[in-house]
């Protein structure tokens, strides 16, 4: 996958993709190292790879799936 062909999601695409509808929830996933950190777009735009948030997700679901065994 190039650079070119990746998909960028904005703050408000990310959080509804993960169905987190609070700024600062989302904002203390980042700080304590527990999502992805975006990447500046502009001075004062995100943006995050669709790939890494939803690999992201893949890994909480494994992570569930490994807890309930």
């Amino acid at each position: 996958m190039t650079l070119s062909t990746r998909k960028i999601l904005l703050k408000k695409e990310v959080k509804a993709f993960i169905r987190i509808n609070s700024d600062s929830a989302f904002q203390e996933l980042i700080n304590a190292g527990e999502f992805p950190k975006g990447f500046r777009l502009g001075l004062r735009l995100l943006g995050w790879f669709e790939d890494e948030v939803e690999e992201w997700l893949i890994n909480r679901v494994a992570e569930r799936d490994a807890n309930h065994d």
